[in-house]
């Protein structure tokens, strides 16, 4: 069974799965054009950040 929640509802130290990419919530920070920009401590393909819609759901590891 896959758990998943709001990129809204993310909390620090979240392990996450978008797209195949997985990493670990550092913050999230809301911007001015309903979406949100998630930063990661690490991430499987060395991103710092990726920028989701409001309301999009992702799969909690």
């Amino acid at each position: 069974m896959t758990r998943s929640r709001f990129v809204e509802d993310l909390a620090p130290g979240d392990r996450i799965s978008v797209d195949g990419m997985r990493g670990v919530v550092r913050t999230t920070t809301r911007t001015g054009d309903d979406q949100r920009i998630v930063e990661f401590v690490h991430s499987s393909d060395n991103r710092r950040e990726i920028t989701l819609a409001s309301g999009a759901t992702v799969e909690i590891l």
